[in-house]
């Protein structure tokens, strides 16, 4: 692995969390964010292919490609392998089958070089190491994120940058973390993503040598470290540029080669007649390099690749922060497992063990026996583990079924089932169970190789096994070929693994030995051909629903937080919906007493079973029972009715505006009554005036006189009429009458004290600034005064936050806050009761004043937007408990804080970087919330 720069795992943690955001964006709002047209994946077989097939539709089943993005498997032509540069010109001929080189030529092409056996990590060759678990930054209640997922997200923001079409290539067993979204991506041109390695390590890759102005003017393959030195290679402190394997075309640079690609003669066909092998970083990078030229000429197809692209400048970006996480063998995917990652690995996703599993050890879509046990760093998916199961510490356990009898998988070892295609044995189809040590290297020769963590050569002899049993006279006689693993049951498969393993005492040895013997055998490279991806893909789906099932159950009967509507998204067993019937209540009619978050799940789990419309009524249920839970959470207040009031009083009350700096959404019920919240906003004058205003003056006759300064409209509501009546926001008199009613002038359909009302907020419709709330808060403090009653600001907040959830717009308490406490200040709430929110106001210095108001600028644009839509839509996913609104407002309560102290300190450089943060975190709850016009 090469390190990161500046931040290491925790700043390249933040990169990828970026480009998951992208991702979800350019998902969910392609109008807004684009994302790519294409993403290809090469593959070695025909058969490969459709195992990759199988994973791509699961990931666009799982929201990570938008249905705009058009996918393709291109497998090398008749299993030959042609090298990343023969399998790039591949792909383009066969995207030129489906869509015409016009909107080739335009389209944002994904290119990810997955074609290989993965001998060196051979259990992952049943799905591919492109797609193997990595459960960073995963939601514990959504399907476990794989290497492919996390490429798809590192590299969305490059995406964006390919404005005239382009193609992005990197390899398939490699994550590249790094600050895509900063990548300086030519407009025409090629470029390769570098960045600075020791000479120790540079000599053992690609290196790149460039001119000052970041043009590439060599390229340098494993060279020893003078012969770098030599030709220049050096870049300051004794590093040289790595090629880091990321490189792109874009414009007419990419025209360039998809002109290549669908020239005549056929490039590949002249490639694989050559029988030789074509590389995109050295063939075809080479031929955009003056100086690579004449080697490039010398090479198959040499004279059309420097003819296609010398016209080619190659450009290269240098991302200091950059680290690899390789997964080029089983001990560097269990060390990645392994490593804390700064927090930001899952350790258990779609899981049940207990206590005997290692704290280091990764456990995802697996039924383990509470008396199970996993030693350390050890990794297990898609496994059902009984009680007699002990894994010892650095294994692999994958796709494996073992009952109650005991068995110890031994330290250092990878074991896996397989199912094969066609046959069927007593206990179900024929699989083969294949095991290995995780340091094994297949590729070598078996009297150099390790088999098993012993030496091969060994182990034969211990067992007295002959050459002549595992290999055919002419075949590599080296572990991946070696016929090892006998075909029958799960069961039997399991006792010749561990009797391989050297786990199994005697007398037990010399039977399981003898029947291994009479079985017959495939090899490593044998089982990647008969594998049945379709029948390994349904055992991970069953094993995945159960677990589905079982937790599903668990939140509906013992409230625990889990989403059960990602959950349910997982579910593609037919048996899953009869499991989770049960649970679901019968009626469509929703209990009013139940809680919000019971509600919302009974929503979900409806929702799951395809019954639309009750889940659509409960979940309405669900959004009443937040008001509810409002009321029940500020200091009670049973006001007496209004009366007596002289005629001709009068009180104006005059409020600013208010700005979200951060924090915004944690003041938002529920979240505010169940965890703590914390804003960070500013009262602001428009135009120097307070523009929200409210007038209140007291009438002899009992009868409310309404006027809407803004349009002039108005009415009169009498005694003996509804007063809350009206449509509900369509009702522009709501607030008014609702404020009136709340704060004692009348009851039901008496009015006790006539009154006038005038209002106004001269502030653009759906602006943002919280003026709703803001001109609730002047009403209701306007006509406290008139009443003679309490106008705090917390008697204020209070009555507002009632009258919100009175009018269902719902809303939480920072807008009327910013209103009513002058300046920058930093409220917060503690999830107590009563509910009380604590001000805290930020002095600042005259200058720092000055300087903010010079470098403020607040523009309207046009557009309107209701808030109630918006808050529904948040409130329903933060009741679901979804794993993103979640960290996004945890993350905004953070930033609340970090605002506070910057504004303090007079660092209107970094509240400026907090505001941009806080702004990704607003996406991340509600991707509407733009449109391309403000991006």
């Amino acid at each position: 692995m090469i390190p990161a720069g500046g931040g290491g795992r925790a700043g390249v943690l933040e990169h990828l969390a970026r480009g998951w955001g992208v991702l979800h964006l350019s998902v969910q709002t392609p109008e807004r964010i684009p994302g790519w047209d294409v993403v290809v994946l090469t593959a070695a077989s025909e058969r490969q292919a459709r195992i990759y097939e199988l994973q791509i539709e699961a990931a666009r089943r799982h929201g990570l490609i938008g249905q705009r993005t058009r996918t393709l498997v291109a497998a090398d032509p008749g299993g030959v392998r042609i090298g990343s540069g023969g399998a790039t010109l591949n792909a383009l001929r066969r995207l030129a089958e489906v869509m015409p080189r016009a909107d080739l030529r335009k389209a944002r092409v994904l290119l990810i070089h997955a074609g290989g056996d993965s001998r060196r990590a051979p259990w992952a060759n049943i799905f591919g190491k492109c797609f193997v678990p990595l459960p960073l930054l995963a939601d514990p209640d959504r399907a476990v994120p794989t290497l492919f997922d996390h490429q798809l997200a590192v590299c969305a923001p490059l995406a964006m940058r390919l404005t005239e079409g382009g193609l992005v290539s990197l390899s398939g067993d490699v994550l590249p973390l790094f600050a895509a979204g900063r990548a300086a991506v030519p407009a025409d041109g090629g470029v390769i993503v570098t960045t600075p390695a020791s000479l120790d390590v540079a000599e053992k890759h690609g290196v790149i040598v460039a001119d000052r102005d970041g043009r590439v003017v060599d390229l340098l393959q494993k060279r020893p470290a003078e012969d770098l030195i030599g030709r220049g290679a050096l870049t300051g402190g004794g590093a040289a540029l790595l090629d880091t394997g990321v490189c792109g075309f874009a414009g007419a640079a990419f025209g360039a080669l998809v002109d290549l690609a669908l020239s005549d003669p056929d490039p590949v066909a002249v490639v694989q007649e050559a029988d030789d092998a074509l590389s995109l970083y050295e063939e075809i990078a080479g031929a955009c390099v003056a100086h690579r030229h004449g080697w490039v000429r010398s090479r198959p197809l040499g004279e059309r690749l420097v003819a296609g692209l010398r016209d080619v400048t190659l450009w290269h970006h240098r991302a200091d922060e950059f680290m690899f996480v390789h997964f080029g063998t089983s001990a560097e995917v269990l060390a990645h497992l392994a490593h804390p990652w700064a927090g930001g690995l899952c350790r258990r996703i779609l899981c049940e063990c207990g206590a005997e599993v290692g704290l280091t050890s990764v456990v995802c879509v697996s039924d383990l026996d509470r008396r199970a046990a996993v030693g350390r760093g050890s990794f297990i998916y898609g496994c059902r583990l009984g009680d007699g199961v002990s894994v010892g510490n650095r294994c692999v356990v994958l796709g494996v079924e073992a009952g109650d009898e005991p068995c110890r998988i031994p330290d250092n070892t990878c074991i896996w089932q397989v199912p094969l295609a066609g046959g069927a044995a007593e206990d179900g189809p024929v699989t083969v169970t294949a095991c290995c040590g995780v340091d094994d290297n297949p590729k070598d020769g078996f009297r150099d190789a390790t088999f098993c963590n012993r030496r091969m050569t060994g182990w034969m002899a211990a067992r007295e096994v002959p050459a002549e049993a595992l290999w055919r006279d002419g075949e590599p006689r080296d572990l991946w070929h070696a016929r090892l693993f006998p075909e029958g049951s799960r069961a039997d498969g399991m006792a010749a693994a561990l009797w391989m393993a050297g786990a199994v005492p005697e007398p037990d040895a010399a039977r399981i030995g003898a029947v291994w013997r009479e079985r017959p055998r495939v090899s490593l490279a044998e089982l990647h051909a008969r594998v049945d991806a379709e029948a390994f893909a349904r055992h991970f789906e069953e094993v995945a629903a159960r677990r589905v099932i079982r937790v599903a159950r668990r939140a509906v009967s013992e409230g625990l937080e889990r989403n059960v509507h990602a959950l349910g998204s997982q579910l593609t067993v037919e048996a899953a919906g009869a499991a989770l019937a049960d649970l679901a209540p019968a009626s469509g009619r929703a209990p009013e007493t139940a809680t919000s978050r019971e509600l919302q799940t009974v929503s979900d789990l409806l929702g799951v079973l395809g019954r639309a419309g009750a889940a659509r009524h409960y979940s309405e249920a669900a959004f009443r029972a937040v008001q509810r839970e409002v009321a029940a959470a500020v200091m009670p207040y049973r006001p007496e009715p209004v009366g007596g009031l002289a005629a001709g009083r009068v009180e104006t009350v005059l409020l600013p505006v208010r700005f979200d700096l951060a924090g915004g959404w944690s003041d938002t019920p529920p979240y505010c009554l169940e965890r703590p919240a914390r804003v960070l906003n500013m009262a602001m004058r428009l135009n120097g005036e307070l523009p929200v205003g409210a007038r209140v003056e007291a009438l002899e006759r009992p009868e409310w006189q309404l006027v809407l300064d803004d349009s002039g409209e108005r009415m009169t509501v009498h005694d003996g009429e509804s007063l809350e009546g009206g449509e509900g926001l369509r009702d522009a008199f709501t607030l008014p009458r609702t404020a009136l009613a709340l704060t004692g002038f009348g009851a039901g359909r008496r009015i006790t004290q006539g009154v006038r009302v005038s209002t106004w907020a001269r502030v653009p419709r759906g602006s943002g600034l919280g003026t709703s709330s803001i001109l609730g808060a002047a009403l209701i403090r306007a006509l406290q005064r008139l009443a003679g009653r309490p106008d705090d600001v917390r008697t204020v907040n209070d009555l507002v936050l009632l009258l919100e959830q009175r009018m269902t717009t719902g809303g939480g308490w920072q807008d009327q806050i910013g209103g009513l406490v002058p300046g920058v200040k930093c409220a917060a709430t503690a999830p107590v009761r009563p509910m009380r929110v604590m001000v805290e106001t930020i002095p600042l210095l005259p200058g720092i004043v000055d300087e903010l108001e010079a470098r403020f600028v607040l523009a309207f644009t046009g557009g309107e937007r209701l808030a109630k839509n918006v808050l529904q839509i948040v409130v329903e996913r933060y009741l679901r408990r979804e794993w993103r609104v979640l960290a996004a407002i945890a993350g905004l309560v953070e930033l609340a804080d970090e605002g506070q102290q910057a504004l303090a300190l007079g660092d209107l450089d970094r509240a400026g970087e907090v505001m941009n943060e806080v702004w990704r975190l607003h996406q991340d709850l509600d991707p509407h919330c733009s449109n391309p016009g403000v991006d």
